[in-house]
């Protein structure tokens, strides 16, 4: 069973102390291992990269990048079947931001049932099911 692996695991695990750093590092430490079978998109990237400049931080936004791409190489594509979906999505889960949904979209479009999250915004969604990145069963 592939994962899909949120924006938020990547920047718990490559920021400061919090609670979910060393769960969300041992997720990655698994999946770079090949123990766990998890994907992760462009869009991913592009949501890292945007919080770093945000930040002023271009530097460690491009260092993470990198050992993204690196990691999960090929990252899942925005493909046209990916953004088709999304009008349907906002209107089914108006409650979530664009950005989540195109999380859901690549995974309906990539056959991927669930995504490892904090976020529990993903838990309206029925098509996918949200693990917590503290849960055991990861």
């Amino acid at each position: 069973m592939t994962v899909f692996l949120d924006t938020a695991v990547f920047m718990y695990a490559g920021g400061r102390e919090h609670p979910l750093r060393v769960p969300c590092r041992a997720l990655l430490e698994r999946a770079v291992a090949g123990e766990l079978d998890a994907a992760t998109s462009a869009e991913v990237v592009q949501e890292i990269l945007h919080r770093f400049v945000a930040i002023r931080r271009p530097e460690l936004g491009a260092a993470m990048a990198r050992d993204v791409l690196a990691a999960f190489e090929p990252v899942l594509p925005i493909t046209h079947g990916v953004v088709r979906r999304m009008p349907d999505l906002i209107e089914r889960h108006p409650s979530l931001v664009a950005r989540d949904l195109i999380h859901v979209a690549t995974c309906l479009e990539e056959g991927i049932g669930t995504i490892v999250s904090p976020d529990r915004g993903f838990d309206e969604v029925r098509e996918i099911r949200r693990l917590d990145p503290t849960a055991t069963e990861t």
